[in-house]
């Protein structure tokens, strides 16, 4: 630990009312940035921009209100110096006084006058640990930092998964849409999102009430651009179905701003798979429609053509009732066998002629099959 300090850049601050004194310091801690003050005020006023590493005081400094341990006890009450090593360099070699100085706050004690190598050798003593404890305070911190942006990524995670979920639970697009926009502002995101599913036209939802036409319009200009758009502060993601602003990336912060980009590709990844499925979700459902729709006409015209098969054999009976009452008829009319057989040819021929008109008309199916065959063509091939 020793080797790895840099003496020249550790700050040592001095307070003592004999200059001579200040100059022994000096000289003995020549290796350190020493910073003598032989006044109380310039003392203090140092520390809020100097924050030294070690901090030796005299117990008897020139003012009658204050003493060496006053000093010591407002250093332990400052938050800046609250964990600086403190070293008394005092004529009072007195248990007493050693006692009152640890008492104040000290770390430790130097008699005037005093050994050089015992001066160095605390003073040494001071710097490694409070190297130490700032090298464990910054590690603390450290891991302090990493679980909280664990909890953060876990946290960020578990938004994804509920989208995810809840997305596949939404019948149309508008509602996915406030989704995402839901989601994003979870993650402290404001966004105007995009839906191109609709050939027509474009849907927008945004987290405000209404959707801006410049905004509108940035994600129409943006819309066949790159994957991802930065502009500092804000951001265009595209996909085939769906496109995102962010309007308040933390651009600043490089960590998170790398991880809102990995999590807007994989949200809209699945919002534009879902978009996709929503399609053919409305495609099918149509089809089904369009299929049920051609069975049941089927059903009513096999339905009709047995009708008119029905009346058609009713035609023939009536035909064939008719026949034998003409003959019946016929004989009363006294008429010779040539004009009985012309009469009866001529009613026969008019009646078979409207019979082939009649099984014309009743043929409907076979007039209407290439119509149902077109339409089971144009439904399957829709699909």
């Amino acid at each position: 630990m020793l080797d790895s300090i840099d003496k020249a850049q550790t700050r040592i601050a001095c307070l003592d009312d004999e200059a001579q004194v200040l100059l022994l310091l000096e000289n003995a801690l020549s290796d350190y940035q020493v910073r003598p003050f032989s006044s109380y005020e310039a003392f203090m006023d140092d520390l809020v921009g100097s924050s030294p590493q070690c901090i030796l005081l005299d117990v008897d400094i020139s003012r009658t209100d204050i003493s060496g341990y006053d000093v010591c006890r407002q250093l332990r009450q400052n938050t800046a110096t609250q964990y600086t090593p403190i070293i008394f360099v005092s004529g009072k070699d007195e248990l007493d006084s050693r006692l009152e100085g640890y008492s104040a706050g000290a770390d430790d004690f130097v008699c005037k006058p005093f050994d050089i190598d015992e001066l160095q050798a605390k003073v040494s003593r001071a710097v490694v640990h409070q190297a130490y404890n700032s090298g464990l305070e910054s590690a603390v911190d450290n891991a302090r930092q990493t679980a909280f942006e664990a909890m953060t990524h876990s946290a960020e995670q578990g938004e994804i998964t509920r989208f995810i979920e809840q997305a596949g639970s939404c019948s149309h697009a508008q509602p996915l849409l406030e989704l995402l926009v839901s989601t994003l502002k979870n993650f402290g995101l404001n966004s105007v999102v995009a839906d191109w599913s609709k050939r027509s036209s474009a849907t927008f939802a945004s987290h405000q009430p209404e959707t801006r036409p410049l905004e509108a319009e940035l994600l129409q200009n943006c819309r066949y651009g790159r994957r991802i758009i930065e502009m500092e502060r804000r951001m265009v993601v595209n996909f085939d179905q769906v496109s995102v602003l962010i309007k308040n990336t933390p651009w600043q912060e490089p960590e998170r701003y790398g991880r809102v980009k990995d999590h807007l590709c994989v949200l809209l990844s699945a919002m534009n798979e879902r978009l996709v499925a929503l399609q053919k979700e409305k495609k099918l459902h149509q089809q089904t429609l369009l299929l049920q729709v051609v069975g049941e006409l089927r059903d009513s015209l096999n339905s009709l053509q047995q009708q008119q098969e029905g009346r058609w054999q009713e035609a023939g009976q009536t035909v064939d009732d008719l026949e034998l009452e003409l003959k019946e008829e016929v004989t009363l009319l006294n008429l010779d066998a040539d004009q009985e057989r012309h009469l009866q040819a001529l009613v026969r021929g008019h009646v078979e002629k409207l019979s082939l008109c009649y099984r014309n008309a009743c043929d409907v199916q076979e007039e209407l099959q290439p119509v149902l065959s077109g339409l089971e063509q144009v439904v399957n091939a829709s699909g």
